[in-house]
């Protein structure tokens, strides 16, 4: 059984969660996706009576074709139909499977910034885990294991973290059967889902007769309002693993970062700009990178003239994540850069290399190797940006989106 709040707070409001059946089902998948959707919105509205649960389904068979889909370019249809439809959430029904770049397969991959998951019903079919249902067990596994999919990103989507217990629907399953033991939620899982839903059902700021009047006041007050759904949002992106996921810029940043180090013209020119110079040259490097990625991978969500608040999230969240990420890989560099120098290289090399500036091998300690190295680290992050325009957009934007696989 599903959990209710003890006690009914007076906010009523409209969720409206779209579902889009992407690509050709066949008779079994139309008839579970079906069932799927309502039962997902019994159990939401058990569980939260206080709210009207609205899921409306959108047949869009032209955007999945047989085989393995990229998730991103789903995603990214889906959040142009949820702002055309002005839904809250939305969510893709497929019968492709899904490219995961985490893990050698996924159920589902789901999108904070993007209010968006998609859901594969491939692994999911009995006849897929060499099960020999007739066609109505199909049916009510698939319905039943898509609900409890569903039901996972939608508490995904509004904050809820992972759980170990194989009974909480926010379980990681690693098996179709796994699927079917998720069943609940805690009390205080549904207390933190009923809050956002709370700031989810109220009205929207581009709908409101107090909207800002000019463009920068309300992209300011949308993402003031939404501070905490974009911080979820970056922190769910983990843009501290920027190195290790985008190992082209990486590979081209140590690589400059390395040739600089051994150039006695680069130390002779990094040793001649001040502290405060080095200091706003990291400050534009980082600030230059972020653009550049982020208009090269297409990053930006902006659909029509007027700006919605869920756009708004959607690219202040990628800004955010993409800027941390630079950081990141500045700082990375920045270690790699001092603990190089200061391990290979002596005063005396460096005074000789560093001639013009007249520095003598007894005044080289920590602070040349930080400035040499903040130096090397922002010219790096400029060629390592160059680096990321090789990357898949699908696998940028992946990286960027999908902060869960399942």
């Amino acid at each position: 059984m599903l959990h209710s709040p003890a006690a009914t707070p007076s906010a009523d409001g409209l969720i409206e969660i779209g579902v889009i059946i992407a690509g050709p089902l066949d008779d079994v998948d139309r008839q579970s996706a079906s069932r799927a959707i309502e039962q997902t919105r019994r159990d939401l509205s058990e569980m939260m009576p206080e709210f009207r649960f609205r899921m409306l389904q959108s047949r869009r068979p032209e955007l999945a074709s047989e085989g393995r889909t990229q998730p991103s370019v789903l995603l990214q249809q889906a959040a142009e139909e949820r702002d055309a439809r002005h839904w809250d959430f939305v969510i893709v029904c497929t019968a492709s499977d899904l490219v995961g770049n985490y893990a050698p397969f996924c159920f589902a991959a789901l999108s904070r910034p993007l209010d968006a998951a998609v859901i594969s019903l491939s692994l999911i079919d009995p006849p897929a885990i060499h099960d020999n249902a007739e066609t109505k067990a199909r049916i009510r596994a698939i319905a039943h294991r898509t609900s409890r999919l569903m039901l996972h990103a939608i508490g995904h989507l509004n904050g809820l973290s992972g759980q170990e217990s194989p009974q909480n629907l926010m379980f990681r399953p690693a098996t179709a059967e796994e699927i079917d033991a998720m069943q609940e939620l805690a009390p205080p899982q549904i207390d933190a889902m009923h809050d956002a839903m709370a700031e989810i059902a109220d009205q929207r700021l581009e709908e409101s007769t107090s909207r800002p009047a000019s463009r920068i006041a309300f992209l300011v007050r949308a993402a003031w309002i939404n501070r905490r759904e974009i911080a979820q949002a970056v922190i769910g992106a983990r843009p501290w693993q920027f190195p290790r996921h985008l190992s082209r810029l990486t590979i081209a940043a140590v690589s400059t970062v390395a040739i600089l180090l051994m150039t006695a013209e680069a130390w002779d020119l990094g040793l001649s700009q001040t502290a405060g110079e080095v200091a706003t040259l990291a400050l534009a490097s980082l600030i230059l990178t972020t653009i550049y990625v982020v208009f090269r991978q297409q990053l930006l969500v902006r659909r029509g003239r007027q700006h919605t608040e869920q756009t708004v999230v959607t690219s202040t969240s990628a800004l955010a994540i993409v800027l941390l990420g630079m950081s990141v890989t500045w700082i990375v560099l920045m270690v790699i850069g001092v603990s190089f120098s200061w391990l290979l290289f002596d005063g005396d090399l460096i005074a000789a290399w560093a001639g013009s500036n007249e520095i003598r091998a007894g005044e080289i300690g920590l602070a040349t190797f930080v400035r040499m190295s903040g130096f090397s680290a922002s010219l790096g992050l400029l060629i390592g940006a160059l680096g990321a325009s090789f990357e898949s957009q699908h696998y940028f934007r992946h990286i960027i989106f999908v902060d869960e696989e399942i």
